[in-house]
């Protein structure tokens, strides 16, 4: 997978910045883009795109949840050879 499109509900803490810089961490990501869809009094909606080579979808998935986050749909995804 070399391009995902997430959409996220996470806590306030950590802000989109660190949340985006912890996923970049990940072996395989290149580039993590993040915009604040909504703010509610304890959460955000977030859509976060992952781009990479070999995108591990299973290390995103726990990696959000480490930082208190839910990932409520994927919204695209892209395979190239």
């Amino acid at each position: 997978m070399s391009r995902l499109v997430l959409d996220i509900l996470k806590p306030h803490i950590p802000d989109l910045i660190d949340f985006c810089r912890e996923l970049s961490s990940i072996k395989g990501v290149k580039k993590v883009s993040g915009v604040v869809m909504e703010v509610d009094v304890e959460t955000d909606t977030v859509k976060i795109t992952v781009e990479g080579k070999d995108i591990d979808f299973e290390e995103i998935e726990e990696r959000v949840k480490t930082m208190g986050a839910a990932i409520h749909s994927v919204d695209e995804v892209v395979f190239e050879e």
